[in-house]
């Protein structure tokens, strides 16, 4: 049975890919999968990527995907590779779809600069830098809250003076959801609880390690205090917020405990579904692959998803010339960031068949 979170006016009703700012990314480490490397490399080298014959049927099919639209070409393009696309050297040399709207490009700089906040739907906002942000979900009751920035001070200066610029009420915040416990997402957390009293949903091995000394990416090890333990995420639940209702899904690989979340934006007076994800290309395994990645990609599919957006720019749809041309025009008389269903189906196997390519080229 599905278990379902609402908020109502007077009662509580119970229910990444991690950006390393290291300078050059290291195969297999922290600058290519944003964690503490597994055993063994977990991207190809380019000469694996290219001995294969296998990888390349993967490729190849990805490409059909991709036909001749300008945007899945130039996502293919990112995605379809050894280093996946995610890399801090894919992410600061990354360029422009040939499509329309025209926008400029905007790599990701080091050291990152602050973007403050950025609307992008009526109802969803993006706070942060181009290195991670949050975002923010509103409804007519209140507001969903998708990770915290790195720290308390980044919480205090950044997080809740974008969202009071943008008019909105941050003692709003009802729940805040974690894509996985890493601390550039969970680190001005403490903050918002202590401050805003939202209900806290992150997985459940998250928290677990969240928790221990020594993770290397708990609050203590960075020096923000910790937050309180509270709900586990669970497969399929959802949470309700006024007229908004997200639903939450295990997305295993990144962190034992990543999920990511398929919710409800508008637009224009229409309501699109998107789907946010906690990671790009790191995948430790086939079991990760297909418990996690695939699980939610699938899930995505289901639900005909618009989107696949994530915290860390340039590395999924939201590429940082997308958001801020829409933040810049906004309303746009089209958004970039929309790809329709059918579209995002074929982006969502695009990332699953340059994914499988990666894995054969590692011998996995």
């Amino acid at each position: 049975m599905r278990k379902v979170f609402t908020l109502v006016p007077v009662t509580l009703a119970l229910t990444t890919w991690m950006y390393s700012r290291s300078a050059a990314p290291q195969r297999g480490g922290r600058g290519s999968s944003g964690g503490a490397a597994a055993a063994g490399a977990r991207l190809p080298t380019p000469e694996q990527w290219t001995a294969i014959a296998k990888t390349s049927k993967y490729v190849a099919r990805a490409n059909e995907l991709a036909a001749n639209d300008p945007d899945l070409k130039f996502d293919l393009g990112i995605f379809c590779k050894a280093s996946g696309g995610s890399t801090n050297e894919d992410r600061a040399t990354i360029g422009v779809p040939e499509s329309e709207p025209r926008f400029e490009p905007y790599p990701t700089p080091n050291p990152k600069a602050s973007l403050g906040g950025q609307r992008l739907f009526d109802n969803f906002y993006w706070i942060g830098d181009t290195g991670v942000g949050a975002w923010l979900i509103t409804s007519n009751d209140g507001y969903i809250l998708f990770d915290a920035l790195n720290n308390e001070q980044e919480a205090r200066d950044v997080l809740v003076p974008a969202i009071n610029k943008f008019g909105l009420d941050p003692t709003k915040i009802k729940y805040m959801v974690f894509g996985h416990y890493h601390g550039d997402h969970t680190g001005g957390g403490e903050y918002i609880q202590r401050m805003y009293h939202p209900r806290v949903i992150m997985g459940r091995d998250d928290w677990d390690i969240y928790f221990k000394p020594g993770s290397g990416f708990a609050g203590t090890a960075q020096g923000n205090p910790l937050m309180k333990r509270d709900i586990d995420a669970e497969d399929s639940m959802t949470i309700q917020v006024g007229d908004v209702k997200a639903t939450i899904y295990q997305m295993t690989g990144h962190t034992p405990g990543s999920i990511g979340m398929i919710v409800p934006v508008k637009y224009q007076g229409k309501q699109h579904p998107i789907l946010l994800v906690t990671a790009a290309t790191d995948v430790h395994n086939r079991e990760s692959f297909v418990g996690g990645y695939e699980h939610i990609w699938d899930a995505g599919i289901k639900a005909k998803v618009e989107s696949v957006i994530q915290d860390h720019p340039n590395t999924n749809m939201n590429l940082l010339a997308r958001t801020t041309y829409v933040n810049n025009h906004y309303p746009p008389a089209k958004n970039p960031l929309l790809f329709g269903a059918e579209r995002t189906a074929r982006y969502i196997n695009i990332m699953r068949n340059c994914t499988l390519a990666r894995m054969e080229a590692l011998g996995w």
